[in-house]
């Protein structure tokens, strides 16, 4: 008896201490990547990256200690009464909603509807619903079932009144803060580094670049203290047409936008769904699956449809630099002795040089491996974007 009330003084004190820290440190286990320590901690990537910058594009070594942002820290701060505004709040007109005010929405599954269907039409990720959702991550998607979509336009001291077929409801308006003065921040450029490389690092684009840097021309010289990000008080400067649009030593493609990462993370969680399950030559199902079939089932996912074979989807999309690649690409090699395109995985984490990608190897079924395992490093052929994105206008 004694043992179990010093059991409960303990947890009691950690769930106080987990709410009272803003940073959670985390050591490192052998298997983790920063891919699965996000989704442990329920974090994206980015947020972890911004608290342990060095991290970047190195390897995540053992017993290294990683800064996590604490969600369920929340600071004391007292409120000020503002005078309340009247505004109007928009709800889909074809969502089955029980109150407009709620925070959370009951939606009802009818025939031919799809996870990425029902994301679309609340305005919300696929991965957001399965979060609220746990059992889509065991089960398919079935008819009538009712699932908990989030209310994007919930405010909890909203007062709702109902005017004809107009929701009409009083909410407090927002407080307006005032926003720091933002400094310039520069990068000085180091040998092999590209625009495309810079402008991933520090969430920009490669155009933006060009803009505050004129004078770089289509060169990009080492050492140069390149402008990333500009104070508030230098504008930007007016497109220059002798700037190129983008750096020759890289194919031209865009970063992939947010709908098109929450995509691909929803891939990846489909897709690792299935990690044990066996090597079966035509497989396409849970059942057992060759490489393609599995590239095909998990696209299938957000309703796009692949060619059977790895040769033939490895002209599907667009083959990109390898140095541009990106979480739900494919990635392609030619593991027979003829050279040919014969093997397909699907990108999961991409570490400086290093990428991780899920496939179903004949010899151990679905797995994640490695570009740096000898064997696939060997064998590499392309990479291909298949979450492509609207042409760059010249």
């Amino acid at each position: 008896m004694q043992f179990f009330k010093y059991f409960i003084v303990v947890f009691l004190f950690c769930g106080f201490t987990s709410f009272g820290q803003k940073v959670i440190k985390h050591k490192v286990k052998s298997g983790e990547s920063i891919y699965s320590i996000a989704r442990k901690y329920d974090v994206t990537e980015k947020e972890i990256y911004e608290l342990n910058p060095k991290l970047k594009n190195k390897v995540l070594g053992l017993k290294t200690v990683v800064e996590i942002p604490n969600k369920k820290y929340k600071e004391d701060v007292k409120k000020p009464k503002e005078p309340k505004k009247e505004v109007l709040v928009a709800v889909p007109a074809n969502a089955p909603v029980e109150v407009a005010n709620a925070q959370y929405l009951t939606h009802l599954v009818t025939p031919k509807q799809t996870l990425y269907s029902i994301s679309k039409l609340y305005g919300v990720s696929m991965e957001t619903i399965c979060d609220m959702n746990p059992e889509l991550k065991t089960g398919n998607l079935k008819i009538g079932a009712k699932l908990k979509i989030p209310n994007t336009n919930y405010n909890s001291n909203a007062v709702v009144e109902e005017v004809k077929n107009t929701t009409k409801v009083v909410i407090e308006e927002p407080k307006v803060v005032e926003t720091k003065q933002v400094s310039t921040v520069t990068h000085k450029v180091q040998p092999k580094e590209t625009l495309y490389r810079i402008s991933k690092q520090y969430g920009v684009s490669v155009r933006e670049l060009q803009l505050m840097n004129p004078s770089i021309g289509s060169g990009l010289p080492v050492g140069y203290d390149l402008v990333v990000k500009k104070g508030a008080d230098l504008p930007v400067s007016s497109p220059d047409p002798a700037v190129s649009e983008s750096p020759k030593d890289v194919v031209e493609v865009q970063p992939l936008s947010l709908e098109n990462m929450s995509k691909a993370d929803f891939m990846i969680a489909k897709a690792s769904q299935h990690i044990g399950t066996r090597y079966r030559s035509g497989g396409t199902s849970p059942g057992g699956f060759d490489c393609s079939g599995l590239m095909l089932a998990t696209f299938r996912e957000i309703e796009m449809t692949l060619p059977r074979t790895s040769a033939e989807q490895s002209n599907h999309g667009i083959s990109i630099d390898r140095s541009q690649a990106q979480k739900g690409d494919l990635i392609f090699f030619a593991t027979g002795r003829k050279g040919r395109i014969n093997h397909v995985g699907m990108v999961t984490e991409v570490n400086g040089d290093e990428i991780k990608f899920i496939h179903s190897s004949i010899q151990a079924g679905v797995i994640i491996s490695s570009t740096k395992e000898d064997y696939y490093a060997r064998r590499f052929v392309k990479v291909n974007r298949v979450l492509t994105e609207p042409a760059i206008q010249h």
